[in-house]
């Protein structure tokens, strides 16, 4: 029996592990953003980004400057990188957090 065909066929037999890691197509809205992040964080699941919706916009920028525009792309973050996204506003006064989700 040949070695070669045995490899051969493990790496047929066991589809891509990166696939989960690493989407194959990311969504036109974000392919800029993700490019961004890439370049100033590791993107690895379990990192958390803390950050001042100032400086996030330097980052990544969206026409409408308010945190909750960048929602579609932390809840993507998460789902596909399992990067926690935390943007806070130096003008969010008192306990209130817009980044938590509300019960």
């Amino acid at each position: 029996m040949n070695d070669s065909s045995i490899s051969d066929r493990q790496v047929k037999d066991c589809p891509d592990v990166i696939e989960k890691t690493v989407p194959q197509r990311i969504p036109r809205r974000y392919k800029e953003d993700i490019k961004r992040l890439h370049g100033r964080y590791d993107l690895h699941e379990g990192l958390v980004i803390n950050v001042s919706l100032k400086e996030f916009r330097g980052i990544c920028e969206r026409d409408y400057p308010k945190i909750e525009a960048y929602l579609g792309l932390r809840k993507y973050l998460l789902r596909t990188f399992g990067v926690t996204l935390n943007i806070h506003s130096q003008k969010t006064k008192g306990d209130f957090d817009k980044n938590t989700d509300e019960p």
